[in-house]
């Protein structure tokens, strides 16, 4: 273990294998972990309703404010993403979302505070999911990109049940309080195992290792990605995939709202809705990988079939039986989650030069802050004016984002086959043509 200046640095381990396993398993604990406080209305939609005493519209409005600070630091969040250590980015947003958790925690019942707290989770996240996809995408080959994020997507969705399988627990016992601090000791431990167990590009470049993107960025360079097809083609896959990810979770309040389940055993749904079924991610990388062989063909299979599944719901009603609605609100997730795992091993078909990739995820996910800042709001809404029937609404909007996903990769399909063929270059004249 090496030491600098008091502070724990990198363990550091010879074995190749070992390292990218230790590597992915911190990431995953991490990435698990880092978003529960930001979305802890997935699995405490009513307690948080009662602990604010607000509207439906109200609590979605928290991710509103959220996406807004977000989208505020977009730019300069995925310049700081190719201008700084990879390690150090992760490591400053995951110990900074800890300290923002235990002030939480203090004043656990006032909305204001909470404004607050949402509003500053992006800025100390700021060049987090940039650096993140960097880092991944370093740990191997371009072929095996799938596996890397469908076994980090595992790994993430394992860490976050237990992220709030156990704050669910403890506010049974300890009241909702306890439960959030308890999201704060979580939080603190995947802060060591990050700190202990990534490399620093330094230490990768001194073994020959170098990530994507380790050139440092320079403003000149944002026309070169503005005006890359591939860019956009991230765009509009994460907002597809992250609009399913994100709202399979309006299950929550639809099994006690139409249904009629007790919260706390809608909130155990929710946990292996939201975290359990990452256990298929890796079924994710297969078929993108070993399958199709081709991330965009898995996208049209996978969203196909996700809109399938979001038309079963106009079936059911008060009337119908309990424990197969229960169950079968599970299901969608496990077809979304192996689409979402793999959202981003799509770069591998964009053609995206390795200077400007960080930057390229960072101005490609913005559409991550639309969909925060529009369907809590939006849903919110509808759920407040038209009662249950709100959730129709809600299952129509998923199955058009299916539609547009289809779209997309049929786009990012014909963009791969321009590159392959020599029709579509990325050039920066500053570095391509010294």
């Amino acid at each position: 273990m090496q030491f600098l200046g008091g502070i724990i640095m990198t363990v550091p381990i010879k074995n190749k294998k070992l390292r990218y396993n230790l590597s992915l398993l911190s990431l995953g604990i991490m990435g698990g972990t880092i978003y529960i406080l930001m979305y802890l209305r997935y699995v405490f939609y009513d307690q948080m309703i009662t602990a604010f005493d607000c509207t439906n519209q109200q609590l979605g409005m928290l991710n509103t404010y959220c996406s807004i600070s977000y989208f505020a630091t977009t730019i300069p969040g995925a310049y700081f993403a190719d201008k700084f250590d990879a390690k150090k980015i992760i490591v400053v947003a995951i110990s900074g979302i800890t300290a923002l958790t235990f002030i939480y925690a203090a004043f656990v019942t006032s909305y204001a505070t909470a404004v607050v707290i949402w509003i500053l989770q992006p800025i100390v996240m700021m060049p987090y999911w940039a650096a993140l996809i960097k880092y991944i995408n370093s740990l191997g080959s371009a072929e095996s990109a799938g596996n890397s994020y469908g076994t980090y997507y595992l790994i993430n969705g394992l860490a976050g049940a237990a992220g709030n399988a156990i704050p669910l627990w403890v506010s049974q016992h300890f009241g909702f309080r306890g439960a959030v601090i308890s999201i704060g000791l979580i939080t603190l431990l995947a802060t060591i195992l990050v700190v202990l167990f990534l490399d620093s590009e330094k230490d990768k470049i001194a073994r020959g290792e170098a990530m994507e993107g380790d050139e440092p960025i320079k403003l000149k360079y944002i026309k070169y990605v503005v005006k890359w097809p591939g860019t956009y083609v991230i765009f509009f896959a994460y907002f597809t995939t992250y609009t399913l990810y994100s709202n399979v979770s309006y299950f929550n309040p639809y099994l006690i709202d139409v249904i009629g389940i007790d919260p706390d055993a809608s909130s155990v749904f929710a946990v292996l809705r939201n975290y359990g079924a990452m256990v298929v991610a890796p079924l994710g990388g297969f078929m993108a990988d070993k399958v199709f062989k081709s991330t965009s063909k898995w996208y049209i299979v996978a969203f196909t079939i996700s809109a399938v599944m979001f038309v079963v719901p106009f079936t059911f009603g008060p009337n119908s039986n309990v424990t197969l609605v229960c169950i079968y609100s599970v299901l969608p997730s496990l077809v979304v989650f192996a689409l979402y795992a793999v959202t981003y091993s799509i770069i591998r078909e964009l053609h995206i030069h390795p200077t400007v990739l960080g930057t390229a995820v960072g101005l490609g996910s913005m559409s991550g802050d639309l969909v925060d800042g529009l369907w809590p709001a939006v849903f919110g809404t509808w759920l407040d004016a038209y009662g249950n029937q709100g959730y129709t609404y809600i299952f129509i909007t998923l199955i058009a984002v299916c539609v547009v996903g289809i779209l997309n990769a049929l786009f990012a399909m014909d963009h791969n086959k321009k590159c392959l063929a020599g029709k579509r270059k990325m050039v920066i004249k500053e570095i391509d043509e010294k």
